[in-house]
């Protein structure tokens, strides 16, 4: 039977102390906390990939084996994202002025991007529904007016971001 005064000292040994101080200080540590975290399931998350990959050797299944590589890089690339984590220029002191510009400024990033990808899928949807057509398709015709208006919401949801912030 386990007793609870030794899981208690157990689990005090292997958590950091809580942290103390200013906003900023806090901050910072939770970052330095995520990020740490983070890297050790990105490294746990290769280790995995790397032994379902040595595990799959013996199969003739390409897709599985493709499948163990692309978990094992994901993991490494996640590890690799959080330890250089001044790439992501995070500022050490955040003033009012300062988070709200910076969230304006990532929000305008997104909404951007988000508006390409629906022009994007708007316009593949306008030639899938144009090829439809010549091929008198019922299903594609559908499919390409599904793209299409997907696209359209996604473009509309785009323009209309900013001013739910």
């Amino acid at each position: 039977m386990i007793n609870m005064i030794s899981v208690i000292t157990f689990l005090a040994n292997i958590l950091p102390e809580p942290p103390v101080g200013t906003p900023n200080i806090l901050a910072e540590d939770g970052i330095e906390f995520f990020s740490l975290w983070i890297a050790r399931i990105g490294g746990f998350v290769a280790f995995i990939g790397a032994i379902k990959f040595a595990l799959s050797m013996n199969t003739e299944d390409a897709k599985e084996k493709l499948q163990c590589i692309l978990t094992m890089v994901s993991g490494f690339m996640i590890r690799a994202a959080v330890n250089e984590l001044s790439i992501f220029n995070i500022p050490t002191v955040y003033t009012d002025a300062t988070a709200n510009a910076e969230f304006t400024a990532i929000m305008n990033f997104i909404s951007s991007w988000i508006r390409k990808v629906g022009v994007s899928g708007l316009f593949i949807g306008a030639i899938m529904l144009g090829l439809a057509i010549k091929d008198n398709n019922a299903v594609t015709k559908i499919t390409g007016l599904k793209t299409l208006g997907a696209g359209a919401i996604i473009a509309s949801i785009s323009a209309i971001l900013p001013r739910f912030v």
